[in-house]
């Protein structure tokens, strides 16, 4: 009769053939050429239609609404978008180099650019997969890039929730309601649980379950916080791409910037609540509209948050390909 529990011992040894298993896994490198360049051309279709997938939906739910172009406010959208890109991959790179390994500049664009488009495939387990990859060849060990992956998603998200906090407590509907500084909650718990001692022993731990080596450091705090303040200045360039594409949809004056602001920052943590749905779609537009009801009637924002969602698909693929030609000069 088969025992109601499995033993300590055959637990430890399963987690480590898992750990295993995805090690292997981890490095989409088969030994056999033929099946190497199969798993590399499948990998491309399903990036590229997870792509295109996510530019139809986005542009499906475009509602009928009036424009006014103006083209300072497109330069202004187009230039934020691009600059929160590309200090998207710079910041990966400074937390890469803080855990230990360095890479070229060039090369860690193309690595960051590549594989964020595995965020388009469901479940968006494809991106940290393809990082892991990518920067293995580059000479990373795969669990010091994980863990680089996990504190971009962390800090990036305690940044969006402190952003997302001022813009709840800022709102005129709730002056006067004590209970609205209760959202000051949620970025201080994440900040608890980045700190070295909590993060530092649970990822040690979950490696340690999975037999692999232990982290050689984790971030000081004070580098927390400071990479917390960097990925919120990307909230403010995301934000005022957002603000450009406002401008030409509905009338809005630069005392709703910083509604903008938080409405932006409010539809990427609402997203990263929906980790199910390819790049956050539909939570991630839902969000935004929903935050920018504070300034615009329905239509305009949920024209705003899909330009946007497009504005950002087509830079974000622009510098897919572009970055890796580069890296290879």
């Amino acid at each position: 009769m088969r025992p109601p529990y499995e033993p300590a011992a055959a637990t430890s040894d399963r987690m480590r053939r898992a750990g295993e298993a995805a090690a292997r896994i981890g490095s989409l490198r088969p030994a056999d050429p033929r099946v190497r360049r199969g798993l590399y051309v499948g990998i491309a279709i399903i990036v590229v239609f997870g792509v295109v997938l996510a530019a139809v939906s986005a542009a499906g739910d475009l509602p009928d609404v009036e424009w006014s172009l103006r083209p300072w406010a497109l330069a202004l959208a187009a230039a934020s978008m691009a600059a929160l890109l590309l200090c998207g991959a710079g910041i990966w790179r400074r937390l890469l180099k803080a855990l230990g390994p360095e890479l070229d500049p060039a090369r860690a664009r193309a690595i960051w650019f590549t594989s964020g488009l595995g965020r388009y495939v469901p479940t968006g387990l494809l991106l940290p997969v393809l990082r892991v990859a990518m920067s293995e060849r580059e000479g990373v060990p795969k669990r010091i890039c994980l863990a680089s992956v996990t504190y971009e998603l962390a800090l990036s998200l305690t940044a969006g929730l402190i952003v997302a906090a001022y813009f709840v407590i800022d709102l005129p509907e709730l002056a006067g309601q004590g209970a609205r500084y209760l959202v000051v909650l949620l970025p201080v718990v994440a900040l608890v649980l980045l700190h070295p001692r909590v993060f530092h022993y649970a990822a040690d731990f979950a490696l340690e379950q999975l037999g692999r080596p232990p982290l050689p450091l984790a971030l000081p705090f004070g580098r927390v916080l400071s990479y917390t303040a960097l990925y919120a200045g990307t909230y403010v360039l995301g934000g005022l791409a957002v603000y450009g594409i406002a401008s030409c949809v509905y009338p809005v004056d630069a005392g709703d910037l910083v509604v903008v602001i938080g409405a932006f920052a409010v539809a990427n943590v609402v997203s990263f609540l929906a980790p199910v749905l390819p790049g956050g779609l539909v939570a991630r537009e839902a969000g935004m509209a929903l935050a920018l009801a504070a300034v615009m009637p329905a239509a305009p924002a949920l024209a705003v948050a899909v330009l946007s969602r497009i504005l950002h698909l087509t830079l974000e693929s622009a510098f897919a390909v572009v970055t890796p030609l580069l890296a290879r000069r």
